[in-house]
């Protein structure tokens, strides 16, 4: 250390014995009274009391000036004042220059007084000073580089003046946001043109945990439902800033819409889509890759040029211009081979953003990619990019500077345009700024408070009974300059004669004043106590107020997340069996279309096998012609004319022999394959049973052969008829039976399908059946009954047909459904018949007068009366007393419709007895016919009547209906349609239709099958199966919601 350092110091810690440090020490004895007075009063914790953190006060600050008159004064006594701070050729601090200083916490270090504090608008006057007085206008001026130190310390002080007092109103939110604005533009600048001991990373942390106090306070603004127009511009900062976290990503996604579709964060938000890499170097400690990124880094540098891209956004996008141009290094090269001429250096230029040709050579020379002599980049495959060092940001003219026009660094800070001014509200405050030239006296400072508010709204002056601290003298004498213009930094003007620190001299006493009445002064402080307890005692319950909306809004949001969720859940649960009988279908389908595509495949090789074959043939056919013709002709002798000689036929070779040989006998052996018939009815009815989901019990066809003839005898072949009737089990468990008409008499009566011969004479059916008749020319039918319906007539005349395809097509044109059969014998459904037929009856008029009603109460009494009638039924019909259905018992709802599916809904869920997935099934029908609004309750009722009919078939139960017991059920019928016709016609005077009260027997017999699903069989696992389980979840899930809505 030499002499002139040892110098400075002893200087700078020798006792002082002017008025500055006489000051300073009453300044401390004064500040220790009122630590005291605070820690008593509660205004400040004791440190030596543990106390609650719900128990701790708000502290508020009182300080009305830029810097506090103590630390001003320590400052100025310990030497650690600015230059900036100083009258101008003196080391003494100006009190409307100084600013306070930031300090950063320590452990032993007190709590600050409110006098220490600075409240929001003395912060809001101190940023407004730094800004328009101390910044120059212009960037470029190297005063932006002098005055950059002391505004990101000053800065950082005004920040944590902020947290202090745990501020977030309007105040703190718009400074933070000019502040921010600062440090983008010196991140640009580069802290301005000749700072050599800025640091870049020092001012990315201060711009990180500006944006982060700032997007904190916009959120706990949002909840009390304050918003600011400014947010979606610091939330892009924020996530340009943060390109490569996607946490940031994250919280921008779960941002409102008008945040979120504003066009500042749209912009950042492509521009964080374009900057994104998949080819980054990895490295422990740094950003991983992007999956499936495009690497546009053309298109990234597009957009940012465009004028829509704000100037902030690009100086920020900037800091990311290396990392972005070496990922475009790396692609490029994975795009060209080593033999490839190279790029052009404007080219390159142009697309990775460059200002000029230099710029490019320096940028490609780090990373070691070379440069030909006629500027050509040589950028391939085999190139090996140094990328694994600290590369510079650049400072971009062509694309960032450019953006920022003619604007002043006050616009810029203040969110303004070139062309606009600051307002009335954002004009800064007049401060008197050192100047040598223009001395004028200087106004007393304002006394400090002596009470303590929370949240205080003016700072009154202080009782004239309270301690005040008084200016120091040299303040109190010491002239003050004029302010010179805010567009022009504060600089030292070069005075030839310096003027001269006046010499310390004790003030002159003050005046006596008058004495002031006691009475008078316990009046205003009666008034001053009184104003302070109705001041706390309103903002104490504005404060619980708060906190009862806000808990509130919380419990609201909360609320709104469950129900949010649940929804999602539920269309989660309602699409998953969905969505999973979809996929299997559709791989069902891909297998199938991938099946057939082979088969034609082949068989398309094996056609052109044979068409080779045959042109194989004509062609040799062709050249033994043209051989014979060339032969001579040769006349037989005279003793061989007599001699007739037998036609021969051309001699065929081996192969053509055999193969000619296997063909016949191929045919042969497909003409007379037995039951090949047979087996094209079983696989129709196999594939009816899949695709309708009908499982009937049995399935017959009848053939009708008479005579003994080739072409009947073929027919049986076929068919695979023999002395005993053709049954083959399917695996839905359906019963194919092939019968002969002609042997078994007792099954012709109820057959499916009627195969006979043409010209035979089969019994007339009963009910219409289909017909398929053979004929062994082009011959026409000679049945004419009306109930053969469907009927087809195969002719058989063509002897190069397939007999197989020619009825497998006509199988199919006439079998084009399944009946849904009845588990019961034939002789107790022909004993039902009669009763069923009254049964439906009366469903249909209950159906037809309900269809006319509005009123909900009569459509309930008509659901108790058609149950009690369905009970009847089935006691007459022999089944259990298990089996009866329940009466449920509910109140009317706004519709007949809803009414109706309601009670269904209900009786359904009480039956003990039936097929829970045939109940399922029904449920849902009754739920979709409710949203149409359309619910036919006998159609219901008969699908129950058919389940519980087939449940008695299982138990074995004979039936016996008598004449009286059917006259019985349609005596009680025609009653209740009368009653229920007369309650209707009260409402709708309108006369009802002819057949509502009496409805004629049918001739045609009606079928008393239930459904296929009521009947018992085992669960098979194919896609029918998966289909009907899935179907009940659905059933199950709707029931569920309409119960619930």
């Amino acid at each position: 250390m030499d002499g002139g350092v040892r110098d400075e110091r002893r200087e700078r810690f020798r006792p002082r014995e002017d008025a500055a440090a006489a000051r300073l020490a009453e300044l401390k004895v004064q500040y220790a009274q009122k630590r005291e007075e605070y820690i008593a009063s509660g205004v400040l914790p004791d440190p030596s009391k543990p106390g609650l953190l719900e128990d701790a006060t708000k502290l508020v600050g009182t300080c009305p000036d830029m810097c506090p008159e103590f630390e001003r004064v320590e400052r100025e006594v310990q030497k650690e004042l600015d230059r900036l701070e100083c009258f101008p050729g003196t080391t003494s601090a100006d009190p409307a220059a100084a600013v306070k200083i930031y300090r950063r916490p320590a452990a032993g270090r007190e709590l600050p007084l409110p006098e220490e504090v600075r409240p929001p608008p003395v912060l809001q006057r101190t940023l407004d000073y730094l800004v328009h007085t101390l910044l120059p206008a212009d960037p470029r001026d190297p005063h932006f580089a002098v005055v950059q130190p002391f505004m990101w310390n000053r800065t950082r002080a005004i920040r944590q003046d902020f947290i202090v007092q745990s501020d977030r109103g309007a105040i703190a939110i718009a400074c933070h946001e000019r502040i921010a604005r600062y440090h983008i533009l010196c991140l640009h600048w580069k802290g301005g043109v000749g700072a050599d001991a800025w640091s870049e990373q020092q001012e990315l942390e201060q711009l990180r945990k500006t944006l982060r106090s700032l997007i904190e306070f916009y959120d706990d603004q949002r909840l009390l439902g304050h918003t600011y127009p400014n947010e979606p511009e610091f939330r892009g900062y924020n996530l340009l800033l943060h390109a490569r976290d996607p946490e940031t990503l994250r919280e921008v996604e779960l941002l409102p819409t008008n945040v979120f579709t504003a066009p500042p964060l749209q912009w950042a938000l492509r521009l964080h889509t374009l900057l994104q890499r998949s080819n980054l170097l990895e490295k422990r400690g740094q950003p991983q890759n992007t999956e499936a990124t495009p690497n546009f880094f053309t298109r990234f540098f597009k957009d940012l040029a465009r004028p829509e891209v704000s100037y902030l956004t690009a100086c920020l996008a900037e800091n990311l211009f290396a990392s972005v141009r070496i990922g475009a290094v790396k692609t490029l090269g994975r795009a060209y081979l080593p033999q490839h001429n190279g790029l052009p250096l404007h080219q390159v230029v142009a697309m990775l953003g460059m200002d000029s040709h230099d710029e490019a050579r320096t940028f490609l020379e780090l990373l070691h990619i070379q440069i030909g002599d006629d500027d050509s980049v040589k950028i391939n495959k085999s190139s090996v990019l140094d990328e694994d060092k600290s590369f510079a940001s650049p400072f971009s003219h062509a694309l960032v500077e450019v953006k920022r026009g003619d604007a002043s660094c006050q616009a810029i800070i203040d969110g303004l345009t070139t062309t606009e001014r600051p307002t009335q509200s954002q004009q800064p405050r007049a401060l008197a700024v050192p100047q040598a030239s223009a001395p004028a006296p200087r106004a007393p400072t304002a006394p400090a408070p002596s009470a303590f508010t929370k949240v205080p709204t003016t700072w009154p002056t202080a009782p004239t009974s309270a301690p005040t601290l008084a200016p120091p003298p040299a303040a109190a004498s010491t002239p003050a300059p004029a302010a010179p213009t805010p567009s022009r930094p504060i600089k030292t003007p070069p005075a030839p004669q310096p003027v001269a620190p006046a010499p310390v001299m004790a003030p002159p006493p003050p005046p006596a004043k008058p004495p002031v009445p006691r009475e008078r002064l316990a009046k205003e402080l009666v008034m001053r106590l009184c104003a302070q307890s109705i001041r706390e005692t309103v903002q104490e319950v504005a404060y619980n107020a708060m906190a009862h909306e806000s808990k509130r809004r919380a419990q609201r949001c909360r609320s709104a997340l469950i129900e949010t969720l649940a929804s999602k859940l539920y269309r989660r649960l309602v699409a998953e069996p969905s969505a999973t009988f979809v996929r299997h279908a559709a791989m069902e389908a891909v297998a199938s279309a991938q099946l057939a595509r082979v088969r034609k495949r082949n068989a398309w090789k094996r056609w052109r096998a044979v068409l080779s074959q045959v042109r194989e043939q004509q062609r040799q056919s062709a050249r033994l012609e043209a051989i014979r013709a060339c032969l001579p002709h040769l006349q037989p002798s005279r003793l061989d004319r007599r001699v007739q000689r037998p036609v021969r036929t051309p001699r065929l070779w081996d192969d053509e022999r055999h193969e000619a040989f296997s063909k016949v006998q191929h045919a042969s052996s497909r003409l007379w394959a037995r039951g090949s018939m047979a087996r094209t009815l079983v696989d129709r009815v196999s594939w009816l049973c899949e695709e309708t989901m009908t499982r009937p019990l049995f399935w017959t066809a009848v053939v009708y052969v008479e005579g003994d003839g080739v072409g009947s005898r073929w027919l049986r072949h076929k068919m695979a008829l023999g002395a005993t009737d053709s049954i083959y089990t399917l695996p839905q468990g359906t019963q194919v039976r092939i019968v002969d008409g002609t042997q078994a008499s007792d099954t012709a009566h109820t057959p499916q399908l009627v195969v006979c011969e043409a010209g035979a004479h089969p019994p007339a059916p009963r009910q219409p059946t289909a017909l398929l008749e053979l004929a062994w020319n082009d011959s026409k039918s000679v049945l004419h009954e009306p109930l053969w319906t469907p009927r087809t007539l195969v002719a058989l005349d063509d002897a190069e047909a397939d007999a197989d395809a020619l009825f497998a097509d006509a199988v199919e044109q006439v079998v084009t459904s399944l009946p849904e059969e009845w588990h019961r014998p034939l002789a107790q459904c022909t004993s039902l018949q009669p009763l069923w037929d009254a049964w439906l009856d009366i469903s249909d008029g209950f159906d037809a007068w309900l269809a006319r009603t509005s009123s909900p109460a009569v459509a309930r009494d008509a659901f108790a009366v058609l149950t009690s009638l369905a009970n009847l039924f089935l006691r007459l019909a022999g089944a259990a007393e298990s089996l009866a259905l329940p009466m449920p018992t509910l109140p009317a709802e706004a519709s007949v419709s809803d009414t109706l599916a309601q009670l269904a809904l209900h009786q359904l869920r009480d039956l003990p007895w039936g097929d829970p997935d045939a109940w399922a099934l029904l449920r849902a029908h009754i739920l979709e016919h409710a949203q149409s609004g359309h619910v036919q309750m006998g159609t219901y009722m008969q699908s129950l009547l058919r389940m519980a009919l087939a449940c008695q078939t299982e138990a074995g139960t004979d039936v016996a209906v008598t004449a009286a017991n059917l006259a019985h059920l349609r005596q009680l019928g025609a009653r209740a349609l009368t009653e229920l016709a007369a309650r209707v016609d009260a409402e709708d005077p309108a006369p009802p239709s002819a057949n509502l009260l009496v409805r004629p027997t049918s001739t045609v017999k009606r079928s008393i099958t239930p459904p296929s699903h009521a009947a018992k069989r085992g669960r098979e696992d194919g896609a029918g199966a998966r289909i009907r389980r899935l179907l009940a979840q659905s059933a199950q899930l709707l029931q569920e919601t309409h119960v619930d809505s």
